[in-house]
């Protein structure tokens, strides 16, 4: 299976895990050729995921909205997610890792403002 395989894979057990954990209305943003422009106070910059860090977006059981961000076999870097929440207010993260083994396995982490 060679990545973009795997990644499709990995995208479809995260999304199902989602839809069996009660999250809803979950969005994936398609990774292309294109970069979006993210217009800010600051420098604007072009990113592929959203803000450079994210693969999308659903609600959690309470209408929350949760940015998700989907690897296969790793952790997200934990400073990222830190760093963009620190300004932020009424937001949560869920980083979800697929582990491609004998079996598939989805294991989460959660981050919140």
């Amino acid at each position: 299976m060679n990545n973009r395989q795997r990644m499709r894979v990995s995208n479809r057990k995260a999304v199902l895990w989602l839809l069996k954990s009660g999250y809803d209305d979950i969005w994936l943003k398609p990774h292309t050729k294109r970069h979006d422009l993210i217009y800010n106070t600051g420098e604007w910059y072009r990113a592929l995921d959203l803000w450079n860090l994210f693969d999308g977006i659903c609600f959690d059981t309470d209408g929350n909205i949760v940015l998700i961000q989907i690897k296969t076999n790793a952790w997200a870097s934990k400073k990222p997610i830190e760093d963009f929440l620190a300004d932020k207010k009424n937001l949560k993260v869920l980083v979800i890792n697929v582990k491609y083994g004998k079996k598939w396995t989805v294991e989460t982490r959660e981050y919140n403002t």
